[in-house]
């Protein structure tokens, strides 16, 4: 729900499990392309409902938000429209840097998707590289083990797989 109090206008967000956020408006809108279009819209006359986001991660997004949205300084909140990953802002990578360190593989991948569905483009960016950065380095065998994958194919079905693409595995 819209509501506006010493000239800040709060809308209420829902998370898919009922917890519910009163955010300021202006700051959730600047930082998730759905919410701005829905309050554009007029879409946002009760709480939002995100089907797709529980209160555990939506609480990690609102804070990602408030810290990199919160500030009305222009040139802060354009931090997450760069493409590299020094914003120039120490404080704010200083977060970044703590907000994705000790995550476990679930919340991170589930705020890689929260990102996705919210369209916050820099806690996107920032799930994507941190996922990026587990990733470097690894094998196969490496990668299978760090993200639980199931290797699907047969002893056979592998081998012919390295013959055919024996570059990729130098």
């Amino acid at each position: 729900m819209a509501s506006s109090s010493d000239n800040t206008t709060t809308v209420t967000l829902r998370s898919s499990d009922g917890e519910e956020f009163v955010v300021q408006a202006d700051t959730i809108a600047a930082a998730s392309v759905l919410i701005k279009n829905m309050l554009e819209d007029g879409c946002a006359a009760g709480a939002i409902p995100l089907t797709q986001v529980t209160g555990r991660i939506l609480a990690r997004v609102v804070d990602y938000c408030k810290r990199h949205y919160g500030d009305s300084d222009a040139d802060a909140a354009a931090y997450v429209v760069k493409t590299t990953f020094s914003s120039g802002y120490p404080d704010l990578d200083r977060f970044d840097t703590d907000f994705v360190s000790g995550v476990d593989q679930d919340t991170l991948f589930d705020l890689l998707l929260a990102a996705n569905y919210l369209e916050v483009q820099g806690l996107l960016d920032l799930a994507c590289k941190t996922v990026a950065d587990q990733m470097r380095g690894k094998t196969v065998e490496g990668m299978r083990a760090h993200f639980n994958i199931v290797n699907d194919y047969t002893k056979e079905e592998e081998a012919e797989v390295r013959s055919e693409q024996a570059w990729a595995f130098e």
